[in-house]
This record gives structure tokens, C-alpha cells and sequence, in this order.
């Protein structure tokens, strides 16, 4: 009689560990999965962030005309974008943490557009581009957020440089009229993929902001590629009707 009781003693306390394990397990990956989901948001709101640094210092130098008309000369940011024979072409900037002036010049830009079939990258250089394996190539000394800034003119079904100096028109100043650009912004956290520095990099380069169709056939663009990687990231878009500077 007393060894049966000691076996179900046994069976009974086997059955409380098995159930304590497996609570144990339901609370392992509740935690995990709210860590995940905690994770997932910062990520975002930090991206989210860096992408709106970029257009809210762009839109800060509304008030600085000598920055504005540095943007407008030839080897300015809007400048260069707004020449005709540059339509189509995506001149691209990193927002790299040790470059507080004079960071949109086109020494420090590259240049990626289609031509037919053909991709071209280096037109300008790669100085332009951010390197996810260099820790200058960061926001930050966090080195957490990577953001890729890129300039171009609408082309695509719209008037060309539909809004003119205010106050005039095209003949009183020349023939010279300004037009609309558009600025994209895209962050990434590359150190929250398991993609490969040389990966993302390519995407980065080898891409512009947005899918062209060439021959009848749509080409990636950069948040396309860095989808397929699963890297996470934030893409923003602002367009920018110009005004003249007094």
C-alpha cells in the first residue's frame, strides 16, 4: 500500500513539473514576442525620425537665403536637379554624422539614373553613397540609422517648371523659370537584418528612390531591395515647389 502511494505521489509531481514547464515556455515566448513587437516600434519611430531630420533642416534653410541660393547654383542640390538635361537623373547624398555644412554640394553627391537598359552609378563618383560597414556613414555615434537622401525634378506628366519666379513671368527675368523637386529620404537599421554589409550596400548604390519602367519592364527601386533583404527601413517623399530669393 505504501509503494503505491509513493508512485502516485511520483506521477503526481511529474505531472506538476510538466505543467509548470509549459507555462514556463507560454511565458518565454509572450516575453519574446512583446520584446519583438517593443523592438519593432522604436525601430520605426527612430527611423521615422532620421528620415524627418532630413526635410525639417531642408526646410529650415527656407529662412536663410544665402543657403537657398547656394542650393540653386550649378553644383547646388537644386541647381544641378533642375537643369533639363538632368531629368530623370537621382542625385543621391548620405547623411553622414560628421558633416554638419555645406553637405549638399555636388562633391559630395552621386549620381544614379537608367539610360535605356543601362544602369549609371558612378557618373559623379561614390561619395555619395552610404557605406553600412563605415561608421562615418552613420547618423549618428550610435551608429544605429543609416539614411540615403536623394534629389530629383518631376519629369513624368507634369509642365515643366510650372511655377515661376513670384511677382513676374518667364520674359521679364530672362526665360529663367523655377520648377518642382522632390526630396526622398530613406532610413535603415541595417544591424537588425541578417543581410550582408555588401548587400545592402548594393541597394543602397544600384537603385534609385523610385520603379522606372525600361523596355516595358518595371526596375526595383531602393526600398524594393532592401524589402527583399528584410532590412527594416522608412521611405519618405516631399515635394518642394521653388521660389525665388531675394
Amino acid at each position: 500500500m505504501q509503494n503505491k502511494q509513493s508512485g502516485n505521489t511520483l506521477v503526481i509531481v511529474l505531472m506538476m513539473l510538466l505543467l509548470i514547464t509549459i507555462m514556463g515556455t507560454w511565458a518565454i515566448r509572450g516575453a519574446i514576442t512583446s520584446l519583438n513587437i517593443t523592438t519593432n516600434a522604436q525601430a520605426q519611430a527612430l527611423l521615422v525620425q532620421n528620415s524627418d531630420a532630413v526635410f525639417f533642416q531642408l526646410e529650415s534653410y527656407t529662412d536663410d537665403a544665402v543657403q537657398i541660393a547656394k542650393l540653386q547654383l550649378d553644383n547646388g542640390m537644386i541647381g544641378f536637379a533642375n537643369k533639363p538635361e538632368n531629368k530623370g537623373k537621382e542625385l543621391v547624398y548620405c547623411l553622414r554624422k560628421n558633416e554638419k555644412e555645406n553637405k549638399y554640394n555636388l562633391g559630395k553627391a552621386s549620381l544614379v539614373y537608367w539610360q535605356g537598359a543601362t544602369l549609371r552609378k558612378n557618373d559623379l563618383g561614390q561619395d555619395g553613397y552610404c557605406k553600412v560597414n563605415k561608421a562615418t556613414d552613420f547618423t549618428s555615434d550610435r551608429a544605429a540609422v543609416v539614411t540615403r537622401i536623394s534629389a530629383r525634378s518631376i519629369s513624368e506628366g507634369r509642365k515643366d517648371w510650372g511655377h515661376m519666379y513670384e511677382g513676374g513671368d518667364a520674359e521679364t527675368y530672362g526665360g529663367k523659370e523655377i520648377g518642382t523637386i522632390i526630396i526622398n529620404a530613406t532610413s535603415l537599421i541595417p544591424n537588425l537584418s541578417s543581410a550582408s554589409a555588401d548587400e545592402i550596400n548594393k541597394c543602397i548604390m544600384n537603385y534609385p528612390s523610385v520603379n522606372i519602367v525600361v523596355n516595358g519592364v518595371t526596375k526595383k527601386s531602393v526600398a524594393d531591395c532592401l524589402s527583399e533583404l528584410n532590412v527594416p527601413f522608412s521611405s519618405q517623399e516631399m515635394e518642394y515647389q521653388l521660389r525665388q530669393v531675394s
